[in-house]
């Protein structure tokens, strides 16, 4: 019986490590490596309070985080549109992880994260700059992350 609950722990740690669905709750998002989630935040005395899910696609191919950057054009949108890209990237022949922001709320944006690496099932703080609205901000990490977990979103003037 001790056999049947050991295997079952096991299988269930793996299913939980190998996470490959964004997650979205009120004011948390979890985001495996590979995902690109496009959200619409429900905003209320400058706080995000709730997202709802646009669009999510897979990301196969390496990020070129200097073609993105150049190719990213800037307009006065303020649809309350947020969009995340966490992939593997390429920067000068290096490669890297990276989560690509670009938010459309007219004012700029903070919240907090924590990465999960792979072969673990803890998530460890790292920082995240702020994020004025309608430019490209790009987080990058040389470790081995298998998902991120954003939360505590704030808007600022």
């Amino acid at each position: 019986m001790k056999r049947f609950f050991l295997l079952i722990t096991f299988f269930l740690a793996i299913a939980a490590q190998s996470q490959d669905k964004v997650s979205v709750n009120k004011q948390e998002i979890t985001i495996p490596i590979g995902k690109k989630i496009t959200l619409k935040a429900e905003i209320k005395e400058n706080k995000i309070i709730n997202f709802k899910t646009v669009d999510e696609q897979n990301i196969t191919e390496k990020i070129d985080l200097l073609e993105a950057l150049k190719s990213f054009e800037k307009d006065d949108i303020k649809d309350n549109s947020i969009e995340f890209v966490f992939s593997e990237a390429q920067m000068m022949n290096s490669s890297l992880i990276a989560l690509k922001t670009i938010q459309k709320t007219g004012k700029r944006m903070t919240f907090k994260a924590k990465i999960r690496l792979k072969g673990t099932s803890s998530y460890q703080p790292t920082s995240i700059i702020p994020i004025v609205s309608n430019t490209t901000s790009i987080e990058e990490w040389r470790d081995d992350i298998d998902s991120i977990l954003l939360y505590d979103f704030q808007l600022e003037k």
